[in-house]
């Protein structure tokens, strides 16, 4: 076999498999949140009965491909599949690519073990706790890192990152625009370096400029900007259109709301803020609703009501906690973030940055060297500045998400490999005659990420662990619909993420094991999809005509954790006239309870 199909694809290969072998062993692959469970459900045709391709969460190009796969063979998870190959993908590339910019294989196959432990140090449990915000940074990451490798030569060498990128775009677009700062800083610092390595010759005594060589450059760089925001403009007028219907765009809007509400705003207190409820229409009943989640129970919460509340909250929030004074104290947690360094207690929280806030040190150190070490001033001097940029890129960015209350590590890890691919990337391409730069960087980093991956791997086991007690619950609820499926189950929100008030793991499914795509006889009683125009196919199919009307019917059920006050249903019937009882059915899994609503005569 050739040896340099071996050394050029085969071992980069080999590596990423090795890497899948290892989530599989010591892990096994579960969507992460129960975000992306509802998306399969909807996808899968699991929640209408028919593949969707409005997945709501991401944008219809990618959904509507991933529905139409689904609707030719529907007996595998393919939406899981997907985002680990993309994940996995995206490994395969990064250890290839810099492989291939190495001169010798000994070297070829040194940096691909090294970038290996370095992955496995950084995010071994995202790879195999599977969720689709990471998975676009991810892949903006490797977009990045694709540009800043780049030789000129190659003139289609953009497409896979420009392809990356759009792709990013569509699994997850909030996402993709909060990395692209740092793609376009690192688009900047490649032009300029490459720039600057455009030297002018002479020719019979006469110097030659080479200004057309420059042009020429300038103009490849400004259109790999311009197709990246084509592509973003195409895919988001798809997504559009394919949303244009008077049922979507309305529900768009009360999906934005509710974003604002939920996501960066808080539910006032009822009592303290009466005359403002008073105002909007909401009775305490109803404001109960919006504390639970189970909004989609009152067909009269919708948009108005949302943004009201949400405009209302930030107010109060902005006169408690002005802008600029939110934004000085966020400082002092933004400092804590880049400097601390621990052991992971557990995969999520408390929120641990180690070991990528260590490694991007690491880099931000060589690629500071790798300048230093050249002897042309005007390469050192803009390579510092563009340093100095990334890091004020990257703080903005940090600022801007910890303020607004969302740095989950989901955001702000993908955040860091932003940041490394830029760096790494410089390493790299300064590396052509300091290569020493390049192997002490990912030897230090390495041996970092050595020490983390036991912690990375016993995190892993001890989530493995809790999150097979979470589904020894679910799994006998999920059980006992599926015997009683001539009856509908609506489930309070907050039983569907967490079934017990004890710090159990919140909800979510294993991938590839016992796949039923098959329509489920159950549905929240909120939560992003509530109210969407799937929402009312669901309940059509059902024959109800709205939620509140349902729960009153024989044969339907209300599902609450035993620990739940349900106290709010009967006064939410109260509060619209109607007087109802509840009665306990039965229980299952020792945690959840099956109520039945009746009309009183």
């Amino acid at each position: 076999m050739n040896r340099k199909l071996i050394v050029s694809f085969i071992a980069p290969f080999l590596l990423t498999l090795a890497l899948v072998a290892l989530s599989a062993f010591f892990g096994d692959f579960y969507f992460d949140l129960n975000d992306d469970v509802l998306m399969k459900d909807i996808l899968s045709g699991a929640y209408t009965g028919t593949p969707e391709g409005h997945n709501i969460q991401m944008l219809y190009p990618v959904s509507f491909a991933i529905a139409a796969i689904y609707r030719i063979a529907p007996a595998f998870d393919w939406y899981g599949i997907f985002l680990c190959l993309c994940q996995f993908l995206c490994v395969f590339i990064v250890i290839k690519r810099i492989m291939d910019r190495q001169d010798r294989d000994t070297r070829k196959i040194a940096v691909g073990v090294l970038t290996l432990i370095i992955i496995c140090g950084c995010f071994f449990a995202h790879l195999v706790f599977v969720q689709y915000t990471f998975t676009c940074g991810l892949l903006s990451a490797t977009a990045a890192f694709l540009v800043m490798t780049h030789r000129e030569e190659d003139k289609w060498g953009f497409v896979l990152p420009l392809i990356l990128i759009i792709l990013a775009y569509l699994i997850r677009s909030e996402m993709l625009l909060l990395t692209l700062p740092v793609v376009g800083v690192g688009i900047l610092i490649k032009w300029g370096l490459t720039r600057l390595d455009i030297k002018p010759y002479y020719s019979e005594g006469v110097e030659i400029s080479r200004y057309g060589d420059k042009k020429k450059l300038f103009k490849r760089y400004v259109f790999l900007c311009v197709a990246i925001i084509a592509g973003l403009v195409i895919s988001q007028a798809l997504h559009m259109a394919a949303y244009s219907g008077a049922d979507w765009k309305a529900f768009n809007a009360l999906f934005d709301a509710r974003t604002e509400l939920y996501d960066f705003q808080y539910i006032p207190d009822y009592a303290e803020n009466k005359e403002f409820y008073d105002r909007v229409g909401i009775s305490e009943a109803e404001q109960k609703l919006l504390i639970n989640y189970n909004f989609g129970i009152d067909d009269e919460i919708g948009t108005e009501v949302l943004s009201a509340v949400a405009s209302y909250a930030a107010g109060l929030r902005t006169e408690t906690t002005p802008l600029p004074v939110a934004l000085i104290q966020s400082i002092p947690g933004y400092l804590y973030r880049l400097r601390h360094i621990a052991f992971w207690d557990s995969y999520e929280y408390p929120m641990t940055d180690s070991p990528l806030n260590m490694i991007t040190g690491v880099f931000y150190i060589g690629a500071l060297i790798t300048l230093l070490a050249g002897k042309e001033k005007d390469k050192k001097l803009f390579g510092f500045c563009g340093l100095i940029l990334l890091f004020a890129c990257r703080s903005s960015l940090w600022l801007y998400i910890i303020v607004r209350g969302r740095d989950p590590i989901r955001i702000t890890h993908p955040l860091y490999l932003m940041e490394m691919a830029v760096l790494l990337g410089m390493i790299v391409m300064g590396s052509k005659d300091k290569k020493a730069c390049l192997f002490a960087s990912l030897i230090v980093s390495a041996v970092i990420a050595g020490i983390f991956i036991p912690n990375q791997i016993s995190v892993v086991k001890s989530e493995m662990e809790e999150r097979a007690l979470m589904r020894s619950h679910y799994d006998e609820l999920y059980e006992y619909f599926k015997e009683n499926s001539s009856s509908f189950y609506f489930v309070d929100v907050y039983t569907s993420v967490s079934a017990t008030d004890e710090g159990e793991k919140t909800f979510s499914e294993k991938m590839f094991e016992n796949v039923d795509n098959s329509a489920y006889n159950h549905d929240l009683m909120g939560g992003w999809a509530s109210k969407s125009p799937l929402y009312y196919e669901k309940l059509s199919r059902n024959n109800f005509s709205s939620m509140q009307d349902a729960l009153l019917q024989d044969g339907v059920f209300f599902v609450a954790r035993e620990s739940s006050d349900i106290e709010w249903v009967s006064e939410y019937y109260e509060d619209k006239g109607i007087k109802c009882s509840i009665e306990k059915t039965d229980t299952v899994a020792d945690v959840f309870n099956i109520y039945r609503l009746s009309k009183d005569e």
